[in-house]
């Protein structure tokens, strides 16, 4: 059983290979060579195949037999890969990179098993979800959603990590406080690798990406899902971002995967990805009015990206063909439907979130803002929680940045824009919301705010990554 349990990781990574059946046009776009490219494909399948197990079990329901269903399908697509792109799979699994992996695999063990599961929310929300799950050997749990005296466990909230470690626990035999705590190292390793990815060869950009870490450590390693969300959160901001300026097509699929790890692990990815959406296509409007505007542009039917210095990054092609929307499409319609089957299975068990958010909410809306709540939550939230040093963060990198003659470009300008309105989001959500707010949802901004935290570190990072000067050349701080 030890040694299934260990097969975890391969099992991901196989699943994780159809993303290339599903989108082809991509699979020779991530074709390129360089460390840096290939371990932000391999955290990109890792990402990928966690998303569809998660469907896999939400669509079958019982544990084993969507296992089983699912290790057929990972051995299938790592089949297909070895046979029909072998030179793919060469650079993804090459001795140098599974080392790595294995050296960052001991280390997230380190941090996450070191301590069982422990705080009110991992072991009465998420770990006994798990264990509802594996004792039921169902992701129906034995009909335990509809048991009343369970409705203190928020039964509504998302089972991507309660699966994940549900099955762990099967292939073990057994449950306990620690071993299915990896489920979190499944949900960590990938962040890592994409963190690394932005520094493999550029050592001076560690300190900003090691500040995201020292934010989320506590709450990586406590059973939380705060942490996993704030660092899923800031990498789809920061990749999208760079997408937007570049329009590399991996970056677009390793945003989009990032962004079904937040929908599928709390509620609050319900508030994030509306935004992300809606701030991404204001983007994409905007990028083609300025085209449209431009004497000569006469074709409206594609985006053009800014062009990259020579030697710099990795060049898409010069416009966004059909082909490529269509699989971008297929992509997003996939990725998205493990959350609607759970959404499904929410209306079948009929449970509802505590927070009764609705029309209803806008009396509670009006009353707050008249008593003088909205200055109380948002100092407690900017100052108490610590807002305005991850904001300072990102103010001194853009004024360090504007004393160089250097404006920002549009990843972090769109960091900015997600990360202010996530803010604002969660402002509205404790304004409309029944529950106290000094007992209930205040003590709670330390965590709330991590995504927020996270996503303004990303806009401070994109600044040093995607440097523009004043007459709109892209430079590079490398």
């Amino acid at each position: 059983m030890p040694l299934a349990v260990s097969l975890i990781f391969p099992y991901l990574f196989g699943l994780g290979a159809l993303l290339a059946l599903l989108c082809g046009s991509i699979r020779e776009q991530v074709g390129g060579s360089g460390d840096a490219v290939a371990l932000q494909r391999l955290a990109c399948c890792l990402i990928f195949g966690i998303g569809l197990n998660h469907f896999l079990v939400l669509l079958l329901s019982d544990l084993k037999i969507s296992l089983i269903t699912g290790c057929f399908l990972s051995c299938g697509a790592f089949l297909f890969l070895l046979l029909r792109h072998p030179g793919t799979v060469r650079q993804l699994c090459s001795a140098q990179r599974l080392a790595l992996c294995a050296a960052f695999y001991i280390a997230c063990l380190y941090v996450v098993l070191g301590e069982p599961v422990s705080g009110w929310d991992a072991r009465s929300i998420w770990f006994l979800h798990g264990k509802m799950i594996f004792y039921s050997g169902s992701v129906d749990a034995g009909k335990n959603w509809l048991v009343p005296s369970l409705s203190f466990s928020h039964l509504d909230y998302p089972n991507l990590v309660p699966i994940i470690a549900a099955q762990v626990a099967l292939l073990a035999g057994y449950w306990n406080e620690y071993l299915p705590k990896l489920s979190l190292v499944a949900l960590l390793l990938p962040a890592l690798l994409l963190l690394l990815s932005l520094f493999w060869g550029k050592w001076r950009r560690l300190l900003l990406i090691a500040i995201p870490l020292l934010f989320t450590w506590p709450w990586l390693k406590n059973g939380y899902m705060d942490g996993y969300l704030a660092l899923y959160a800031g990498l789809a901001a920061f990749y999208l971002g760079r997408w937007l300026e570049r329009f590399d097509r991996l970056d677009l699929v390793t945003g989009l995967v990032a962004c079904v790890i937040v929908l599928q692990l709390k509620n609050e990815g319900m508030l994030y990805v509306p935004i992300v959406a809606a701030v991404a296509t204001f983007f994409l409007l905007l990028k083609r009015s300025r085209r449209d505007g431009r004497p000569g542009a006469g074709d409206t039917t594609s985006l053009t990206p800014a062009p990259l210095p020579k030697g710099e990054g990795r060049q898409a092609g010069p416009r966004l063909q059909w082909g490529e929307v269509r699989e971008g499409l297929v992509l997003v319609a996939f990725a998205f439907s493990g959350w609607g089957l759970w959404e499904r299975k929410k209306h079948l068990f009929k449970l509802k979130n505590d927070l009764n958010l609705g029309l209803q909410s806008l009396d509670m809306v009006q009353q707050r803002l008249s008593d003088g709540s909205l200055g109380v939550i948002l100092k407690y939230l900017y100052v108490v929680n610590n807002v305005n040093l991850s904001l300072g963060i990102l103010l001194l990198s853009l004024v360090w940045n504007l004393r160089k003659g250097n404006r920002p470009g549009v990843g972090a300008l769109f960091c900015m824009l997600v990360g202010g309105l996530y803010f604002s989001g969660i402002v509205a959500i404790y304004l409309a919301t029944p529950h106290d707010l000094i007992s209930f949802h205040l003590p709670t901004g330390e965590r709330t705010m991590l995504p927020v935290h996270i996503i303004l570190l990303a806009a401070s990072l994109s600044l040093f990554t995607a440097l523009h000067s004043p007459d709109g050349r892209s430079q590079r701080d490398s």
